[in-house]
């Protein structure tokens, strides 16, 4: 196997595209493996880790010498959801929630003048996250997400638009941050994936299910002891990778034309709406506040105290 922390090497050992800060790439043979590498973090997704995942995405598409690319995250965790600290965080302060300056007087300006409504452009920047992750969707080879430890909010939205998910049996997903903060735009597809009823049970505690329950439910495929994952993950994207890719292509794509046909690319979409709207409610504006005057641990306190008892 080769290993590097900046650009990929090819199957030869051939630099194989650009630097990354935050991810590694490994290839062996036809499966390259993309480690989300912010352990301090639990891989939150930064604007720079999306970024990195995306180039190194581009540098594994072409040629067929890779054929499927496994994703996982380095240390205790898969992914811990978007870095809420980072300046272009999906989960920015909730609008009206900074120190405002004291406004002109009504009447004083042109409509023109007023400029943009802050949800509206919250809503515009949440949608041009999920186009990138339905970007990523589409992406003609297979992606398999290998979760142990943590996987929320965010980590949601990632795996669901990975092809398959093998995880750990202690694995932990779900999204504590629906009790007040947001949705995760794209709600990880879930509905789509695990049904209505199961997805409205999920989101409505925010409660964590283990790896077990979430291969019930059917948020993954497959799970296995914590200490086998990673070479039961790598066994199953080698036989994948036996199959010419031209083929895993074409079976991925009708199978991704059925989903959009049952209207899964409208539904992610449509997550820009509400995870705006989420935005401005009063238990977001107020987990704002906190964090912004008090840190972010004692917000996440405040939010879940109520579900410790």
């Amino acid at each position: 196997m080769t290993t590097t922390q900046g650009a990929p090497r090819d199957a030869n050992g051939g630099d194989a595209g650009t630097a990354y800060e935050t991810v590694e790439v490994d290839v062996d043979g036809a499966v390259a493996t993309i480690t989300l590498n912010r352990p301090d973090r639990i891989n939150a997704l930064s604007p720079q880790l999306r970024a990195d995942l995306e180039a190194a995405l581009a540098d594994l598409k072409p040629g067929d010498a890779v054929r499927v690319i496994r994703i996982r995250g380095a240390g205790r965790g898969f992914c811990s959801g978007y870095d809420m600290d980072s300046g272009s965080s999906i989960y920015k302060m909730a609008p009206g929630t900074g120190e405002q300056a004291e406004p002109p007087a009504p009447g004083t300006r042109s409509m023109v003048e007023l400029g943009e409504s802050s949800v509206v452009l919250d809503r515009e920047r949440i949608r041009e996250g999920i186009e990138r992750w339905l970007a990523m969707m589409s992406y003609r080879k297979p992606i398999v997400s290998q979760v142990h430890g943590y996987c929320l909010a965010g980590g949601l939205d990632l795996i669901g638009v990975t092809d398959v998910v093998y995880a750990a049996e202690d694995a932990k997903f779900g999204h504590p941050a629906g009790r007040g903060l947001g949705i995760p735009p794209t709600l990880g597809l879930l509905p789509q994936k695990i049904g209505l009823a199961r997805a409205k049970e999920f989101f409505f505690t925010g409660d964590t299910v283990d790896g077990v329950e979430a291969e019930r439910l059917g948020i993954v495929n497959k799970v296995f002891p914590a200490d086998h994952l990673d070479d039961a993950t790598m066994a199953l994207c080698r036989r994948m990778a036996q199959v010419p890719l031209d083929a895993l292509t074409l079976h991925k794509s009708v199978i991704n034309r059925w989903g959009e046909i049952m209207g899964m690319r409208l539904g992610a979409l449509e997550g820009a709406e509400f995870d705006a709207l989420f935005h401005v409610t009063p238990a977001s504006v107020e987990f704002g506040k906190i964090s912004g005057s008090q840190g972010l641990r004692e917000a996440l306190a405040w939010r879940d105290g109520p579900f410790r008892s």
